[in-house]
Order: structure tokens, then sequence, then C-alpha cells
């Protein structure tokens, strides 16, 4: 990534930018400081509590741990108790905020959300790890910024939040992130008004993707999408370029998003397991669990589809059974069995983006997000894609947390200056009666001292969805 996101110095009021992606499995922050007659730089934080447990610095398990109501632990500190007493640890939480209309465009089999710790409600989840982010991206700054500590410190009841969310999130969902936001200190109920913005995952990421070198593809008029592959929902906007110096894009449609991330596919590897197993002594929960952990940590990463068979360790060597495909606490899967697992979700995505990709004519597909890190996925959609004459461009800096970088780069350099309307907004007016359009309200017409016929209570529509 270049140093500077920013050609120009900045010249406005001197202030903290935090940028925050709340995602299914993981989390990620970033900030920038903005100084007068300084170029502005995006920081990603890269250092956490328990990061050994992580093998990725720049982000933080999205888990929070609690006994009887009362928060123990956040991110890595609350590995232990998710392995201990997995129903004491909030996590995947963020599946409780999906609006209902994704999980029934979703073409999987039912999947049954984890649980919230009893007595701990979603509003109290996100405040918790919302102070626990905001108090490590503090810890950081302080770190690698010059006068640091005085710097936060003066400006510490200004700092702007800008939280990363999914493209089917509305007014609802982030109701829901703005009083949790309050309650966590991070801004009050007077200035969260002006302090705390929202931005989509696709957005945030497309200013990730584009603020690295680009090659001669993207040209003025060019159309190409985002897919953001993440844990629990793919995003997917498209974009046409109109401008390159200044480098300007608008959403060419509205985005699409479909509950199809990378837990589901542990889910159906889950679901498989059980099947093979039931009715053995290896069908006990926390063994099923234990080579689940081993296929997300082992071979989700890496699989392809290349080899015959992949391995879950779960065991000792004296776990043995081979009609069941366990050898010295191994169990034995077909790459033909992990591919169905994998080719539920896939087949969703391909059918979540392609009209959009289809109707729009685009040319290119930037695929990001931890999903996309997949070879297997990657294959997959190269293949579609390709039937189509799209070409796929994959960014390769996995190490970071692309939604939380991108939130920030959003702020420093302005890429997107046009969005397609997901809802109608209006409001209440008093409109001249119109004898057509009215008349079922004719009784409610008044005439005014203007010498005009009204009716009060007409919507005026402001912005008009797509």
């Amino acid at each position: 990534m270049p140093k500077y996101y920013s050609e120009q110095k900045y010249e406005g009021p001197e202030t903290i930018v935090v940028a925050m992606d709340i995602g299914t499995t993981n989390s990620g922050v970033a900030f920038a400081y903005f100084y007068p007659g300084c170029r502005p730089q995006a920081q990603v934080v890269a250092e956490w509590p328990d990061q050994a447990r992580c093998s990725d610095g720049s982000k933080t398990p999205s888990i929070v741990s609690y006994r009887k109501g009362v928060v123990t632990a956040c991110g890595g500190g609350a590995m232990k108790d998710f392995e201990e007493h997995p129903e004491s640890v909030a996590y995947w939480f963020k599946l409780h905020l999906h609006p209902a209309k994704m999980s029934k465009s979703s073409n999987s089999q039912p999947f049954e959300i984890p649980p919230l710790p009893t007595g701990v409600t979603l509003e109290r989840v996100y405040e918790d790890i919302m102070r626990y982010l905001m108090k490590n991206a503090q810890k950081f700054f302080e770190m690698t910024i010059p006068n640091g500590a005085a710097i936060w410190s003066r400006l510490c009841d200004a700092i702007v939040i800008v939280l990363a969310t999914p493209n089917e999130w509305g007014v609802y969902e982030q109701a829901t992130l703005r009083k949790a936001a309050i309650s966590a200190s991070l801004v009050t109920e007077t200035n969260e008004g002006h302090l705390l913005q929202f931005v989509t995952e696709s957005e945030a990421s497309v200013h990730y993707a584009l603020a690295n070198p680009r090659s001669e593809w993207l040209t003025q008029g060019t159309v190409f999408a985002v897919v953001d592959c993440g844990g629990s929902t793919v995003d997917t906007t498209v974009y046409r370029c109109t401008s390159v110096d200044p480098l300007n894009l608008e959403e060419a449609c509205p985005g699409e998003c479909v509950q199809a991330g990378g837990i589901f596919v542990d889910r159906e590897v889950e679901r498989m397991l059980k099947e093979k197993l039931g009715g053995s002594p290896f069908s006990d929960p926390k063994i099923i669990r234990d080579m689940v952990c081993s296929f997300e940590n082992d071979v989700k990463p890496q699989f392809d589809g290349m080899m015959d068979e992949y391995s879950f360790k779960f065991g000792s060597v004296n776990d043995n059974e081979p009609s069941r495909g366990i050898t010295k606490g191994r169990m034995i899967v077909s790459a033909k069995d992990l591919k169905e697992a994998f080719d539920v979700i896939t087949n969703q995505i391909i059918a979540s983006c392609f009209k959009s990709l289809i109707d729009q004519k685009a040319k290119y597909v930037i695929l990001v997000g931890g999903f996309a890190e997949s070879p297997y996925v990657r294959k997959v959609l190269w293949n579609a894609l390709n039937e189509y004459d799209i070409q796929v461009v994959r960014v390769s800096d996995h190490l970071e947390k692309a939604a939380a970088e991108g939130a920030m780069i959003g702020r420093i350099k302005q890429f997107v200056i046009a969005r397609a309307v997901k809802a109608t907004f209006g409001g209440c007016v008093r409109e001249c009666y119109n004898k057509n359009l009215h008349r079922d309200r004719r009784n409610a017409a008044r005439l005014y001292p203007d010498g005009t016929k009204r009716v009060d209570h007409a919507f005026h529509a402001w912005v008009t969805k797509v």
C-alpha cells in the first residue's frame, strides 16, 4: 500500500477518525490523524491482547465472554472461554442483526444461529466489543503516533467513528449499532448525528482495493464489481468509472447481499460429519467441534479440491474406526464431500451476483474478503465468471482487514461520488389538491388564504429508489 493516500495536504480542523469493521468471525480497526498541513495516513491496529491465539495481527476474534451477565473478556482473551464454555460466549452474534429477508433469500438448509449468553442482549454485546476495540485503538494510537497520548486526550471527545456494515443493512440495523456506540461512550446522544457515520462494506472494500497500484484495466467508462466475501455475507456492488484522474466512481445499481459467507461452509462440514458419525462414539458434540476447528484452521484455508482426500485432526493415535474413516485420531474426508460443502455456498454467491454483473455488462470483478482467500472459492468464481468474459482481479494483501482500512481510506480519499438508492425517502407535505390523485381524500382538502386548495400529509419523495 502507498504510504499516503492523499496527494493534498489536509486543511481542516485537527481530528481523529476511527473506522471499525465488526465482522462475523473477526473484527478490525483502522484510524487516521488529521492535522492541518499534513497528508493523512490510514493505519491499521496491528496489536491485540492474546494475539498469539490469532494468526493475523490486524484482526481480533469477534467474540465476547460473560459470567453471570458480566463481560469477562473480548477477542483473543475470550478464546479459552469459548473452547471450554461456549454457552457463556457471544460469537457469530452479527447473524442476529441480519434482516430476515437475507435468510429467506438463502437457498441453504435452515441455519441455527448460536444463542447469546443468558441475560445478555445483542445491543450489550455490540457495546462491549465496541468498547474493547476503541480501548485497543487508543492504545495503538498512543504507541505509534508521536505525542499520541496527549493528542488522544485533547481530541477524544470529538473522535469521528465510521462503522462498516453489509449492503443489506438499513436504518433498523444502524439504530442498534448507534445505541451500542452511545452506551460504549464512543459518541453521545448529542453528538452522534455528526460523529457517528456508516459505510457499506463494499464501498469500504473498493477504496481499499483501488488504493493499491492499478493496472491499465481501469479506464473511464469501465464497469466493474466488488464482491466482498466475508464471514456471513457476500456483498456485490457494481461501479462505473466516470473519471480516472481524479478517480471517480458511481454505483451502477443497488448492491446485492446474500447470507453465504465462510461460516456457512463450516456448518455444511459439521452437518456432513454428523451424518457420517451418527450412532458412533465419535458423534460426541465436542469431538465434532474439534473436527470442525481442524477443518477451519488446517484444511479450509488451503483447500483447492486437487487432492483425493483430506484429514481433520481431533484426538489421539488410539482413536480408530476405519469403517467411519477414522485413523489414529484423524477423520479422513474425500475431496468430493468437501466440494459439495463448498458448492452449496458458492452456488448462492453466483446466483446472487450474476444478474447485476450481466445486466450492467461488468468486465471485471475485484474479489476481497477473508472467504475470497480460499483457493477453491477463487477457482469456482473464476471459472463461472470466465464463461461470461468477466475477468477477476484479486487484492493480494490478505493480512489487512480490508473493510476497516477501506472505510478509513474512504474518509481520506473519496472515490465514490454517487450511490444507488436502496429505498425511497421523503416526507409529508401540504400538497395542492389534485382531483385525480386525491379523489379518496377530497373531504380532507382545505382552502388556504392564498386561494389554493391543499391536502395535508401527502407524501413527497425526496430520493426515489432505483
